[in-house]
Parts: structure tokens; sequence; C-alpha cells
């Protein structure tokens, strides 16, 4: 052995160096702590002399280890022991001192709650003296510890280890150890252990547009960092909005958050409707709830936020889809008035005209008639803000537009979209550069309008079905002017590249969906009756004629000097499809003086349009007299008795069109006696007694 000076001066070295790294380590350390071990020492193998196992009896000793925690489960560690193995020898009664310092790695984890569990390996330098001699070399060791937490600052362990003290040659003494120890967390008396830290950060402002989609859509973000004594585990994260709440939100999960880690949640909230009343931007007072489990204890911890909102008419033109949210088909103040415009266009209704066509008329006029105006918003106007992506608008909820009287294009525009919605059209916002356009589909499929529409290049034709556009900036102008100048404004975007987007507002709804506001008790003064009805009916009569004029000319231009009772025909029911049923019937009487056998069934359709339909059963009887199968007599018949409420019979014929052409007959599918009473049955068929009549062309 090799002789040292002062075995108590390297003591006193292996203290300052654990002193030293026990005061600079925790600074960089999530969690540190101190571990005292008495210790039992079982020798094993041999000593420095060759003697055998039996060379030492069983010691003892003290242990203290200081470890420090970094990423989760790496815990470097310090390590110093005092260790006593007495010789086997009675006569010489020798001990063997060892002093040891050094450091090591071990890995920590927490596989429950409760349990802690590390196991790692180090070495160091040690001290031994026996008798006479003393030594200084080097030593390995290693360690395992499995305890109890009782806090997560308090463990006792059972502690195993096995150490070598090398020499030059043969280990000096080699032994396992074992004992019980105590650990204590310091990083619980530093004062660095407040609980859980919450920093939230909102990103933008809500937009009470919005409401509903902040549950599931990010504004934000919620950090947390654990400044408890140890690990949390089942970490879940809520926001609650106080009276503008429905729920809690929740914001994420985490199983566990390790002592001193942070980790970032999406910020999430559940509002209520109550947010649509915010006529300025504002901020509502939220809690952030963090829901945890400190070992097996049920934790919370809470923090204030100030959530930041728009105004209600706020909303930027990121995603133009977004403004289809501002028209509510359930909108009660526009109910009230579109459901009465819809009233009085059924009463005129002209049943061979495209439905869908004359609504979408009587609807338009009727907002017309109600003294809307277009006006350029001067403090946020369309063509300015239409296209910057994040700059705030104001958009008017379409009943403030009734209320106003007043809108800018996209106003105005959402106030017609939402009104056609609420009678049942379907609608279409077209939001070009300088202008937001409305539009509405026909009801009639694209081949047949393309084919007899002579308005067929004012249309808009996308994905088979057919679009009317609308300019509501000449509202005041009336439908025909507004269709006219929609179409070409379609056109002029076209021709100058812009690529026109049609936003079919029932899909956008689906994205965004439309928001009513509460609490709006506002109904709409209604326009005459008389008003609406002369409105109506003079666009209809000038579309009319626009239509029917240059076809009429066309016909008369091959009529000649002697027209054939065909050609008579054949103008009847040109007159007759656009609704100028006294022009038609002349023409019909023409062609039936010279025996033609169709136009006895035209003119049988129009007693039936003008509900006369006795004479309209003698003139389909009439018909069927020379053409025993004709399909459209043979359905008109059967139209007409249903009416007389002639049930059987009309079933009875309904049932030879069926076996003829399934596919006429699916068009008056109300005829079937599947429907029993006369009330049922005359419920079930409202809408279809008055669709378009089978013309008869060819004898």
């Amino acid at each position: 052995m090799k002789r040292i000076g002062s075995f108590s001066s390297l003591f006193r070295l292996l203290c300052l160096s654990a002193f030293t790294s026990i005061s600079i380590l925790p600074i960089f350390a999530i969690d540190y702590s101190l571990q005292i071990t008495p210790l039992v020492e079982i020798p094993f193998q041999t000593d420095p002399n060759g003697a055998d196992i039996e060379a030492y009896k069983i010691g003892g000793g003290l242990g203290l280890v200081a470890d420090f925690t970094f990423f989760d489960i790496f815990a470097p560690y310090l390590e110093t022991a005092i260790r006593l193995s007495p010789v086997n020898d009675p006569v010489t009664q020798a001990t063997l001192n060892l002093v040891n310092g050094g450091g090591g790695l071990s890995l920590a984890v927490n596989p429950i709650p409760r349990l802690s569990a590390r196991i790692g390996g180090g070495g160091g330098l040690y001290a031994g003296t026996l008798g006479d001699k003393s030594n200084l070399s080097l030593y390995w060791s290693a360690r395992a510890d499995f305890g109890y937490r009782f806090t997560p600052t308090f463990s006792i362990l059972a502690s195993t280890g096995y150490s070598s003290f090398l020499t030059d040659a043969d280990p000096m003494y080699s032994g396992f150890s074992a004992g019980v120890s105590f650990r204590l967390g310091l990083a619980s008396l530093s004062g660095r252990n407040t609980g859980m830290t919450i920093d939230e950060t909102q990103d933008f402002d809500v937009f009470p547009l919005r409401f509903q989609a902040y549950e599931k859509e990010r504004f934000g973000t919620v950090k947390l960092t654990n400044r408890e004594s140890g690990e949390i585990r089942d970490v879940r994260v809520y926001v609650v909005a106080g009276n503008y709440g429905t729920q809690e939100a929740l914001c994420g999960t985490i199983p566990v958050l390790r002592r001193g880690a942070s980790v970032e949640f999406p910020l999430y909230a559940a509002f209520n409707e109550g947010v649509l009343a915010f006529t300025e931007n504002t901020k509502v007072q939220a809690e952030v709830i963090v829901r945890y489990k400190l070992l097996d204890s049920t934790m919370d911890a809470k923090q204030s936020v100030a959530l930041r909102f728009n105004h209600r008419n706020a909303m930027v033109w990121a995603d133009p889809r977004i403004v289809a949210a501002f028209a509510s088909p359930n909108d009660p103040a526009i109910l009230d008035l579109s459901k009465y415009l819809a009233g009085l266009v059924r009463e005129r209704i002209r049943p061979e005209i495209d439905k869908n066509l004359q609504y979408g008329m009587g609807v338009f006029e009727g907002l017309r008639l109600s003294g809307i105006v277009w006006a350029a918003d001067p403090s946020t106007p369309y063509k300015d803000y239409r296209g910057v992506q994040d700059k705030l608008d104001y958009i008017q909820y379409p009943y403030q537009t009734l209320a106003y009287k007043s809108g800018d294009s996209d106003d105005i525009a959402l106030l017609c979209a939402e009104a056609f919605e609420s009678v049942g059209i379907s609608s279409g916002l077209i939001p070009l550069k300088d202008e937001m356009l409305v539009a509405f589909p026909l009801a009639s499929d694209e081949d047949a309008l393309r084919a007899s529409f002579g308005s067929a290049t004012e249309l808009v034709y996308i994905d088979g079905k057919v679009w009317l556009p609308l300019q509501v900036s000449l509202i005041r102008e009336g439908f025909l002017r507004a269709w006219q100048g929609g179409a070409k404004k379609w056109k002029d975007a076209e021709a100058a590249g812009e690529k026109p987007q049609l936003i079919v507002v029932a899909d956008a709804w689906r994205m965004y969906p439309a928001v009513g506001l509460p609490a709006v008790d506002f109904r709409p003064a209604k326009p005459l009756q008389e008003y609406v009805a002369l409105a109506f009916d003079n666009v209809l009569t000038r579309f009319v004629a626009r239509e029917v004029e240059p076809k009429v000319k066309k016909l008369l231009a091959d009529f000649g000097r002697n027209p054939s009772p065909k050609q008579f025909n054949s103008l009847g029911i040109l007159y007759a499809k656009y609704g100028m049923l006294d022009e038609a019937k002349v023409q019909f009487q023409k062609a039936s003086s010279q025996g033609f056998a169709p136009a006895f069934t035209n003119l049988a359709n129009v007693s039936f349009l003008q509900k006369d339909y006795e004479t309209a059963a003698r003139w389909f009887e009439e018909a069927l007299k020379g053409a025993p199968t004709s399909k459209s007599a043979i359905i008109g018949l059967a139209r007409t008795r249903y009416e007389l409420d002639a049930y059987a019979e009309a079933d009875d014929l309904f049932g030879k069109v069926k076996a003829i052409d399934p596919a006429l007959a699916a068009r008056y599918s109300y005829l079937s006696s599947k429907v029993d009473g006369s009330t049922s049955r005359a419920s079930s068929a409202a809408a279809d007694r008055g669709g378009a009549m089978s013309w008869s062309e060819e004898d």
C-alpha cells in the first residue's frame, strides 16, 4: 500500500467538491435531492494480499448522495461514503477504513406515482487505511434504489450496490452494500415549487360571427410550467368563458409533465350567442383551469385571463365564404317579409314559367319596394376592403340593412340571399373586386334553358346548374336591369381574367354556420299588397315580352299565306308556355277548327290552367275521341278528374299513363291511389297540382 499524507484532508477535499457541485448544478437541473443511507457492507472476492472472502467480516458505513435530474430521466449524481470492514482476524482486530468520493449517472423513473426507482453507476477516488498502511486510488460502483414516495420531496428507499476499490494489482476491497435510504427533495426548500405557472397568449381577437367554431379552432396558446415539487400526471387544460361560455372547453391533455418542464396547448373556448351582443370591441373575463394529479392527490390551478373580442359585424376577407354566415334563413325579421312576398307571388304565378325565376322576381321587387338603396360604406367601402385579407371589414346583418334601408353591395347581396333562402330558393354570392353580386338557380335544367330561353346568354352555368346573377347596386332600377347588370359584371370579370367565384350559400354554411342575432325585436314595414302585385306583374310581363316577341316573329315569318293547323298549334304552345293563355287559346281554336287533334288537348290544358275543370274535361274527352292513346290527353284528363274529386277515375287514368310512359307518370305521382282520403291526397299534391302541363304538338 501507498501511504498518504492526511486522511482527514482528503475527506475535507471530497466534501468541498461535493458542496461546490451541489451549489452549482441545481441552477440547471429540473429537480435535485439529497439521499442519506446507513450501509451494511458484505465483502466479496479477495483483498490485495490474496486472502479469500473470509478476510473481512460484515461491516457498515454511511453514504451520502446528491443527484440532479435533467431531461426528465437522466440523473447525474455526486456521492461520498465512509465504510468500515473489520478484518477476520481475532488477534489483530484491525479494521479496513474506506472513504470515497465521486459521481455517476442514473436513470430515474417513476413508473407509478408513488414508486421511485433509480439505477446507475459511476466511480471516483477513494482513500483506504488498514493498520499503518494507506492507499489512494480509483473505485467504481453500481447502485439501484427502489422505494416509496410519501410526498414528492420525501421518500424511503431500499438501496443496494456493488463497489470495487482498486489497487495496482487486485482490488483492495470489493463488496455489496445494502441499506434503507432517506431521500429529501431539496427543490422544495429553494422556494421554486410554486405550483403551476399558466401563461395565456391570444394570437388574434375573437370574431363573434364565428363564436361556435372556437371550441375546436385555435385562437391562441396556453403555456403550462410545472413548478410543483414533483412530476404531475393526467394533466387536463380547460377554458371557461364565464357568462359568455356554454361549458368548459378542453384545450388538451398530457399524461405526465415533469417538474420544471413546460408544454403549450392550443387556446379553445366554447362561447355562447351572448357574444353577438357586442357592438364594440371588448374584453371578456375567462378562466384557464388546469386539473392534474400530484402523486395520488387531485389538484387544480386557475388563472383569470381577459379574452379580446371584435364587434359582431367584424370579419376579414381571408376566406370570402365566411360572409355567408351573416345570412340566416331563420331570421324572423326577414321571414316576416319574405314569406309575405312569396305568398303574393304564389297567387299570381304562371305555371309554365320557371318557378324560381318568378319567386326571385317577386322577392327582389318586394325588397326594392321596401325602400332599399345601395350606398358605398363610407368607413369600410367594399371595393377597398375586399382585396385585403387581414383588414377588418364591417358587414351588416340583413335585418340591419332592412332597418337602415341602405347598404353596400355586400350588405344588400346578403339581404337578398337570406330572403331567397328563407322561401326555399338556393342562393349564391359572387364577390367580385369592386362589387358583390347575388345569384339564384333556376329550376329548369341546363339543356332546356339553352335550347329555349331567349336570355340564356345572361345566365351563369356551373356544374349543371343554371344561375341568374343580380347586380344589387341597381336594385332601385328593378329586377330586369339588375339581371342585365349582373350578367355583364360576370362577363367583364371573366374577360379581365378575374375568374369570378360563385359561393353557394348552403355549401358555405357547412364551413361557416349561419348566425342569427338573438333577441332582435324588429319587423320591417311591408310594402302594400297592390304595389307588390303590380310590380311583379309588370316585371313578369316585360320578361315574357322580351322572351316571346322574337320567337313569335320567327314563327309568323314561316306562316306564309295559308298557315297550317300545326303552325297555329305551335304558336299557341309558345304563348301558353309563357302564361299568355288568352293569346294561346285563340291559336288553339284556329288549329282545332281544322280538325287538328293535338289542339283539343291544348285547349283543355288552357281551361285547366284557368281552373275551368268542367270545360277542360270536355276538351280532353274530345281529344281522346280522335287520339285514344294520346298520353298528354290521358294525363290531362286524370288531373282534371282529380280536381273534380273523381279520385277513382283519376287513378285508373294515371295507371294507363304509367304503363305507357313511366317517366311522364312520375311527374304527376300525386295522382296515385297510394295516398288515401281526399284531404291527405290534396295535401300531398299541393306542390304539383299547378305544375307544368303536357302540351301536345304532333298528331
